[in-house]
């Protein structure tokens, strides 16, 4: 989903470039409900169940143009027999003899608020001669949607006035997962330094033994924090909440990735293995915090490093900014 968000970045210049074009995305259909209400984009394709079928997808679309973001071999093969004319993806060994603008990536990023992630594609641009400027990744709500979020909130005995601090609990993997103990103590922190905050935790249906677990090792104060009962049945409706929200505190993933492009305040706490480099990206930096175990613990790759008394001047300044 973090892909996609970023890939979107290209959209908007494609469309200023050539206002009169249709635009199709192909992408896996789980992933599509990130791209709702983009108004860039006029078809979405998904893949189908085997590397024919897609190709026989995308060539019956004549494209003019394809620009292949991904660049692996699949994906190169389906860019070269699509018949389009002008095709331009990443240059590989393996893989520049499908494009016609086969374009090497930078080793530096141009812009401190982007990441290389976000600046690799929009180089994919440069063979159309659309320059280098900072795009964020952007996720669009609809009317209906953000209403829904405002009926959600009602039903738990909220409103978009309380103080909601929305929490990405967990990574999606154990490996992009602070430790749960410490998860714990920075829950009971916040909510004793800002008692009147009201916590939504945000988490998988296949991760709900794993809150029980981080639920019972809070405070009693805390709990009465946490809205337990709060749930979102689908990644739209997470994205509505979270609009409504002051903020979002957690695990690097897609959760802080949908927050930012939402322009909402992220204090993201990244795992070991994943670099500031490749996701720290911020449309809105003087609010925006991020936070890596190397920041405290020179050269370290284990969580159990990253103590949680290590983040709390920084988490008080970013509560202090975003809460009334």
């Amino acid at each position: 989903m973090g892909d996609v968000l970023v890939t979107s970045t290209i959209l908007p210049l494609l469309k200023k470039k050539y206002p009169n074009a249709e635009i199709s995305f192909l992408l896996d259909e789980k992933h599509a409900q990130i791209l709702i209400g983009n108004p860039y984009i006029n078809h979405v394709i998904f893949f189908k169940d085997s590397m024919i079928n897609t190709l026989s997808e995308v060539k019956k679309q004549k494209f003019d143009l394809v620009i292949d973001l991904y660049s692996k071999v699949e994906t190169g093969l389906i860019t070269l027999f699509s018949g389009a004319k002008t095709r331009i993806g990443f240059f590989k060994k393996y893989t520049q003899f499908f494009y016609n603008f086969p374009v090497k990536r930078d080793k530096k990023v141009k812009s401190e608020n982007t990441t290389l992630g976000i600046e690799h594609r929009l180089l994919l641009l440069e063979p159309l001669h659309i320059p280098f400027q900072e795009v964020f990744p952007k996720v669009y709500l609809l009317e209906e949607e953000v209403e829904a979020a405002h009926k959600i909130l009602a039903n738990n005995g909220l409103s978009a006035n309380d103080n909601l601090i929305m929490i990405s609990t967990f990574g999606s993997s154990e490996e992009k997962t602070y430790p749960i103990e410490y998860m714990a103590e920075l829950l009971d922190y916040i909510a004793n330094y800002k008692p009147d905050a009201k916590i939504l935790c945000n988490y998988l249906p296949s991760q709900k033994e794993l809150f029980e677990k981080l639920f019972a090792l809070i405070s009693a104060d805390t709990k009465k924090s946490i809205i337990k009962n709060f749930d979102t049945k689908n990644l739209r409706e997470f994205a509505a909440v979270t609009s409504l929200c002051k903020c979002l505190i957690g695990n690097e993933g897609g959760a802080t990735n949908v927050s930012k492009a939402l322009d909402i305040p992220t204090f993201t706490i990244f795992s070991p293995h994943i670099q500031l480099s490749d996701w720290a990206w911020s449309s809105n930096p003087k609010m925006d915090r991020f936070l890596h175990v190397t920041d405290f613990v020179p050269d370290s790759k284990n969580y159990s490093d990253f103590k949680p008394l290590f983040l709390k001047n920084d988490l008080e300044e970013f509560l202090d900014k975003t809460l009334m």
